[in-house]
């Protein structure tokens, strides 16, 4: 073909431009959900602030908030309680992109009214779900294949993203970083194009300036990245013991929720948004997002000392018990005020330990910090980077910045096998990410899989009759069937070179004695994935495969398997063309 042609050829491919318009139609719907949820969590907690002067209704509110959210979720929609992330990587990696259609209105209703009655969790964990729930519908609506769904899914997600926090480079990465975990060129032009226009539409609905005030100089110097080292432990360190202390607290109060009282009308939860509301009575700005605590650390005017670390303690407590007791919400804002405090602590100890050095402003570590919480927690460095510098145009600080967060995700993988996002998938051995050997492996199964060709011999036969057979395949394993096809074991020739060569012993020995009756079968719908397990409890090369009544139906063998792993572990690692 002339190459003239060819980029005829090319240009004329249409899928790439149906796929960005349908990225388009995404970004919108994204972004009017990320409006709805981040101006009615605005406005609302806003009207409620007179409540929160009397000291009953800082303590009441986010106990209400929190049941009240618990119930819409869980008995009006009848969705899985929690922040919802873990979800939407479940429906990207085990259900090709499917979510229900309610789950868009689901997790913003329940999150609106917990984090505006001062539950202390972000927007990005319900918005993440709603707005995966948008891309999904649209797809099905569509009728695109799966993987066009998948990829609408995550522009539904980078979009949702890009638009409530002001910051699209920060959707398109978290996108791919989490919840794709894969960078591919057909990946990122729609996902780009969806976040985009959600971001647009977010700055005119709501503004164009980012999520915080800076006004603090972000100068820095060698020094400071020195410093930048230390503090990116110190961030990995509190990440680990944020995502432990939320697990432990899940773990305690799942015993707690024994029956429909305790579970689905969040009674358990309310108990927790007590705590918070008792917590919010010491320190209220630890209920709600607590985006105030972090523009006034970037803004220079918090005082560092023993009010600011009690000020972490207690917000780390109120994330804790607000996250743990499974009340809608996310992790973003948690771990950005937690950084902030963090590195705003830090960088007072410096200037009160070493005045003479010169060290940047508390609110440059401040900002550092915050990145390191995000990427440590999440054990997602680019996002974390990301979302600090476009949600304070701090991006005079980038390099330690990028040394914090990098540190940051070191100490948190120490320590922890998985991140906050993956962890319960990873647990339960479902998360399925792709070009894995658990995700190729669990989306093929032994029915589809079998030999081309298999041998079978009845019971009753001699190893005569089985001698006959020889000379009219190249198998050298038989199945052992009865009358109604059903598998009562295997032959393997090659353990019976020391009778089928001697005629008079072959002819009286029936085949049913020197058969494995205790060959390992595999169901035709097992996947490869637990196929692969029997193969090596067994040790055996080729299997017999059955049907739910155990007739046999043909044989496997690792042969085969490998071939087609391998077939199909180029074909999932390829750059995919849309």
């Amino acid at each position: 073909m002339k190459r003239e042609a060819l980029f005829r050829t090319r240009g004329a491919r249409r899928e790439p431009w149906q796929l960005a318009a349908a990225a388009v139609a995404v970004g919108v719907a994204s972004a009017g959900v990320a409006v709805a949820l981040r101006s009615g969590v605005h406005g609302l907690f806003g009207a409620l602030e007179p409540l929160r002067q009397e000291w009953w209704g800082m303590l009441l509110l986010p106990a209400a908030g929190a049941m009240l959210g618990v119930f819409i979720i869980r008995v009006l929609f009848r969705e899985p309680g929690g922040h919802g992330v873990p979800a939407v990587l479940e429906a990207v990696t085990r259900k090709a992109g499917h979510m229900r259609r309610r789950s868009i209105v689901s997790r913003l209703l329940g999150s609106l009214v917990n984090v505006a009655l001062g539950g202390s969790a972000g927007l990005e964990g319900p918005i993440v779900y709603s707005a995966a729930a948008v891309g999904s519908t649209l797809a099905s609506s569509m009728r695109v294949a799966e993987r066009q769904r998948v990829l609408l899914l995550a522009c539904g997600v980078a979009g949702g993203i890009g638009a409530i926090f002001n910051a699209p480079l920060t959707g398109m990465i978290f996108a791919m970083e989490v919840v794709l975990a894969e960078w591919t060129l057909g990946a990122l032009l729609p996902i780009a194009v969806s976040a985009t226009v959600a971001t647009e539409i977010g700055r005119y609905a709501m503004s164009s300036e980012g999520a915080f005030r800076v006004d603090a100089v972000m100068e820095w110097g060698g020094i400071d990245l020195a410093a930048s080292a230390v503090l990116g432990a110190c961030a990995g360190l509190l990440s680990v013991a944020l995502v432990v202390m939320i697990f432990a607290a899940e773990r305690f109060t799942r015993r707690l929720k024994v029956g429909f009282l305790t579970s689905k009308l969040g009674v358990v939860a309310g108990l927790g948004g007590l705590c918070v509301g008792l917590l919010g009575l010491i320190e209220p700005g630890a209920i709600g997002e607590g985006y105030e605590a972090v523009s006034a650390a970037l803004s220079g005017e918090m005082v560092a000392g023993g009010a600011l670390l009690l000020f972490l303690l207690i917000k780390l407590l109120a994330t804790t018990i607000t996250l743990g007791s499974n009340s809608p919400g996310g992790i973003f804002a948690p771990s950005l005020v937690l950084g902030a405090l963090l590195g705003y602590g830090f960088g007072g100890l410096l200037h009160w330990i070493m005045p003479e050095m010169g060290f940047a402003t508390p609110a440059f570590f401040a900002l550092a910090a915050m990145a390191g919480l995000i990427s440590g927690s999440m054990q997602a460095p680019f996002t974390g980077i990301m979302l600090a510098l476009e949600t304070t145009n701090g991006w005079t600080g980038t390099l330690p910045l990028i040394l914090v967060s990098v540190l940051s995700v070191l100490v948190s993988r120490t320590f922890l096998r998985h991140s906050f996002y993956t962890w319960e998938l990873a647990e339960r051995g479902e998360l399925m990410r792709p070009g894995s050997d658990s995700r190729i492996l669990s989306e093929m199964h032994a029915g589809e899989m079998m030999d081309a060709e298999s041998v079978t011999i009845q019971s009753g036969q001699s190893l005569d009759d089985l001698a006959r057979l020889l000379p009219t395949t190249v198998r050298n394993h038989f199945a052992v069937i009865d009358a109604q096809q059903k598998l009562l074991g295997m032959l393997d020739l090659t353990a019976l070179r020391g009778v089928i060569f001697d005629e008079p012993l072959r002819r009286v020995t029936p085949v049913d004695t020197v058969m494995d009756a205790q060959v390992a079968a595999i169901p035709e719908s097992q996947d490869l994935l637990g196929a692969m397990e029997v193969f090596e409890a067994s040790g055996a090369w080729v299997l017999p495969v059955v049907d739910a009544d155990g007739r046999f139906l043909g044989t496997l063998s690792k042969s085969t398997l490998f071939d087609r792993y391998r077939t199909e572990l180029i074909v999932q690692t390829a750059d995919h063309r849309v």
